[in-house]
């Protein structure tokens, strides 16, 4: 039985309308459409609608059917708000799932790499308040326990890595990158592994290259991490290979390459509507475009 469908089973046996269900949680049309299976709903907004129902959110997952489904849909709004870097939702939800999985008595689910991902996600969140050392901590602990090449250890890596970066430590996010791309490129099945992991593990590596002025290897990577992109139409990080490359080339001297790939910037960020994001980005960039014309 599908989790919506439970819902609105317990709802009914409740005697709750959708009216008084949504009271001061969400709107009543939010409720309708969830039980219809029509759209989703927020891991916070069902946290609260469980709690008036008197029920908690395993009681709408754990089945017959599925008896991971709570985990799989507490991760999955998880990687949902990291990626649309919805900080304030990733809090929440954390805390919600912190009480419903993991200090509940009650819950005897088990799932191999949950805790490794409630952990780095809970990283990701020390990062979002500043708490630099304590996430930087929890990553180096996960680093340390994980062995094998797969999504988890990629999320774990990168993680890490973006904390480097926001750190300036572009040395210490330089070995990082150098160091396990090596190893996961090299792995066998790597073409399996998530494509946009693999994608944000290169424009990091990149990244680094270009801030330790190895100029013409960051283009190179940037090349080959244009064909990643495409393949998987990642329009977000089209955008910033090419905004990458522009400052490769402003920092080489070529202002021709450099225009064109800004051009190219734009239209990428435009089409993924995250163009007001990077205004101040490529306003910088296309000064110094200009003053290299010059």
């Amino acid at each position: 039985m599908r989790y919506h469908i439970r819902f609105k089973e317990i709802r009914q046996q409740k005697g709750l309308t959708h009216k008084d269900l949504a009271e001061g949680i969400c709107g009543m049309t939010t409720i309708y459409r969830f039980e219809r299976g029509d759209t989703a709903i927020t891991a916070e907004v069902l946290y609260k609608l469980c709690q008036r129902l008197g029920v908690t959110m395993q009681t709408l997952f754990v089945d017959e059917e599925s008896e991971y489904a709570l985990i799989d849909y507490y991760l999955d709004k998880l990687r949902e708000y990291v990626y649309f870097s919805h900080d304030d939702l990733l809090k929440v939800t954390l805390q919600d799932a912190k009480e419903t999985i993991n200090d509940n008595p009650a819950s005897d689910i088990q799932y191999r790499n949950y805790e490794r991902l409630y952990r780095t996600y809970t990283a990701i969140d020390f990062r979002n308040d500043d708490q630099f050392e304590a996430s930087e901590k929890i990553l180096l602990e996960l680093i340390s326990e994980t062995k094998n090449v797969n999504l988890i250890e990629l999320e774990i890596i990168n993680t890490l890595g973006d904390l480097y970066l926001i750190m300036d430590r572009y040395e210490d996010a330089l070995v990082l990158y150098h160091r396990h791309r090596e190893r996961i490129m090299d792995f066998q099945h790597a073409d399996h592994l998530d494509q946009y992991m693999i994608i944000q593990l290169h424009y990091g590596y990149a990244i680094c290259l270009y801030n330790s002025f190895s100029y013409v290897q960051a283009l190179d990577l940037c090349y080959r991490l244009l064909i990643r992109i495409q393949e998987n139409n990642s329009m977000f990080y089209l955008g910033k290979a090419h905004h990458l490359m522009a400052l490769i080339h402003i920092a080489l001297g070529d202002s021709e390459p450099a225009k064109e790939h800004i051009a190219k910037c734009e239209a990428a960020f435009f089409l993924e509507d995250l163009d007001d994001r990077m205004d101040y980005h490529i306003k910088i960039a296309r000064e110094a475009i200009e003053a290299l014309a010059q």
